[in-house]
């Protein structure tokens, strides 16, 4: 069930991804919206299928980097629709229709879990600290995104440049109300994750702390969060100065949702779960 529904949420994004270039193409305005009912029914569909994978091992299917991969498209989905509810970035469609189809595209052609997951899964602190953490992640995806498309507009301006390519993006203003939103609503998430998993591994391990790789890159990233945060409410550092900030934060993100696991082997690797589970009290 849920491998079918995977499929019909790849086909759905790629349809909108689709929709969303003849809309860049044509500025048609009829396209975005069909495009954006495409997104809302593949988010709905990616909904089911995780929900259904759920059902059927009776864990959050976050336990491998394919599933993490499937969970972190969806939660950057989420997190885009959600945003433009309020702010109606109509070019967000053409970024992360693409992007998540890659993303489920990544993951079909990863390993398929063959062991029965670990039972360090099945606590109820799992769901909240892993869906805090993705999400967060999906939402400070959206402020390098926007980060980018106004650095990419303040060059336009400056060289004054004033063509096809700047009609079509968002006023400057919108693009900051994007990053701002999408900034302090992913690090509230991520701040919660990071507090919601330093719990459980005390209930289940017997320490808050244990200097594992993730652990120590995960702490790096979200003080470089804070730093944007505080550079951005205290200090007014809009525009260019927090877009590129954003942009070395989201890189040690991704370093640390991708890199760390591969390069420096921690007890967070889903290879370890099985191996911590006779250290369970």
């Amino acid at each position: 069930m849920s491998g079918a529904l995977h499929w019909a949420t790849l086909a759905a994004y790629l349809v909108a991804t689709v929709l969303y270039l003849a809309f860049v193409i044509w500025q048609r305005r009829g396209l975005h919206i069909v495009g954006r009912a495409v997104l809302w029914a593949g988010f709905c569909l990616h909904s089911l299928a995780l929900g259904s994978a759920w059902w059927e091992t009776g864990v959050l299917p976050a336990t491998t980097l394919r599933q993490s991969l499937d969970v972190f498209s969806w939660g950057l989905m989420g997190a885009s629709l959600l945003v433009n509810l309020r702010l109606n970035v109509m070019i967000l469609g053409a970024l992360i229709a693409p992007l998540c189809a890659l993303l489920l595209l990544a993951a079909s052609v990863l390993a398929v879990p063959s062991a029965p997951p670990s039972k360090l899964m099945t606590s109820v602190w799992v769901p909240v600290h892993v869906i805090s953490v993705l999400a967060a992640y999906g939402l400070l995806a959206l402020t390098f995104l926007s980060g980018a498309l106004y650095l990419l507009q303040d060059r336009l301006i400056r060289a004054k440049k004033l063509g096809a390519a700047f009609k079509r993006l968002p006023p400057l203003s919108r693009l900051d109300s994007l990053n701002h939103n999408a900034l302090v609503a992913g690090f509230t998430l991520l701040t919660i994750g990071l507090i919601t998993g330093a719990v459980y591994a005390q209930i289940k391990l017997g320490s808050y702390w244990r200097w594992d790789p993730k652990e120590i890159w995960a702490l790096i990233t979200w003080l470089l969060y804070a730093v944007l945060i505080h550079t951005r409410l205290v200090q007014g550092w809009r525009g260019r100065r927090g877009a590129w900030l954003g942009a070395l934060a989201f890189g040690v993100l991704l370093f640390t949702f991708v890199g760390v696991g591969l390069l420096f082997p921690g007890y967070h690797a889903f290879d370890s779960l099985p191996k911590l589970e006779g250290t369970l009290p």
